[in-house]
């Protein structure tokens, strides 16, 4: 059965609040628009039915909100092209939070994580079953959100699918993959592993910021070209991102919202150990040898510079991101996308 909070013929049909309208762009930047995402996504989620207490605990902490971030500044390049209205793209904004967090849910179950943003994790609050169950639940209301935003703008989406190397919908599944394949890493080989390593990122990371590009580009009303653009902006990001996201798992720090070392206990591959594999004497051994604690490995990565070395090439990653832009005409939105570099840098 369809959520009633999907459509407004629907929540008008059984008398309940339509939508609101929201100011066109570019009345605020879109960090200013996030907080219509938080409140629309109460409105969408909260339902009175089983999950209700999932979705509150998982808006109780709602981290950054990068992927919304990303498609309301995409949706606001184009000042004056035909674009979809800002409340579609703040739908559009909401369920691409709703992919990711579904995605989280599902990761902290591969993983048995039992944190996630200074609180239980779902599968650590409410038990596996539920926990996938939610997951899957979560991203099929997503699905409906896209679609109906979708068939309620015809001729700004009537393209969607047809521009060659821009990801929309079909490639969701990516994430899976992504997921699957960091669970096979390749031999202890520098190039190997930074390919395998580039793959995944693009496939867990990339996948949801190509997609909140390619969606909020296309709201925007943004042409083929520059959305390519938006493509190599995304894995630009994406890649800069997750290398972040390994340096503060093995630095920890009161902002890691989880225990940090998880990777190394499970001994993935991340850049700043591919950084340490290939520079430091020795560390092949200590890496392949199961009498190596991940605190000796934690120490260690930190002792070498190998955590500097990641860093720098996320710097370089958010260069050629901010590059990418260059196509874009200098509005608010472009200056926000460009903000947002340096955030995933400094963070």
């Amino acid at each position: 059965m369809d959520n009633p909070a999907l459509t407004s013929v629907h929540r008008q049909s059984v008398g309940l609040a339509v939508r609101p309208e929201f100011p066109e762009y570019p009345a605020a930047s879109p960090v200013d628009q996030l907080p219509l995402v938080t409140d629309r996504l109460r409105e969408i989620l909260y339902t009175g039915e089983e999950f209700d207490s999932i979705y509150r605990h998982v808006l109780a902490a709602p981290g950054k909100r990068v992927r919304a971030r990303l498609v309301l500044a995409c949706a606001g390049l184009l000042p004056g092209a035909v674009a979809a209205p800002l409340d579609d793209a703040v739908d559009l904004a909401c369920a691409m939070e709703m992919f990711h967090e579904s995605s989280l849910v599902h990761d902290d179950i591969c993983d048995g994580s039992l944190l996630r943003r200074d609180a239980p994790s779902v599968p650590a609050a409410f038990g596996v079953r539920t926990a996938a169950r939610a997951g899957f639940h979560l991203a099929g209301i997503a699905l409906q959100v896209v679609a109906r935003v979708l068939a309620d703008n015809p001729v700004v989406f009537e393209r969607v699918g047809e521009a060659p190397g821009v990801t929309y919908i079909d490639r969701l599944s990516d994430l899976s993959f992504g997921q699957l394949i960091e669970t096979l890493p390749p031999s202890v080989d520098d190039m190997a592993l930074r390919r395998h390593y580039e793959l995944v990122a693009g496939a867990k990371t990339g996948t949801l910021f190509r997609l909140s590009c390619s969606y909020g580009g296309t709201a925007g009303g943004v042409d083929v070209d520059r959305l390519n653009a938006l493509m190599e902006y995304a894995d630009q990001l994406a890649l800069a991102f997750q290398i972040m996201d390994d340096v503060r798992d093995i630095e920890g720090g009161p902002s890691l919202g989880k225990d940090a070392g998880g990777d190394l206990d499970r001994r993935v591959p991340t850049w700043p150990v591919i950084e340490w594999l290939a520079t430091r004497p020795g560390a092949r051994e200590m890496w392949l040898s199961d009498k190596t604690s991940s605190v000796t490995l934690q120490n260690d990565l930190i002792d070498s510079g190998a955590t500097q070395a990641a860093r720098a090439v996320a710097v370089q990653a958010t260069v050629a991101a901010g590059q990418a832009l260059d196509v874009f005409p200098s509005c608010p939105a472009r200056a926000d996308l460009r903000e947002l570099l340096q955030q995933v840098i400094s963070r």
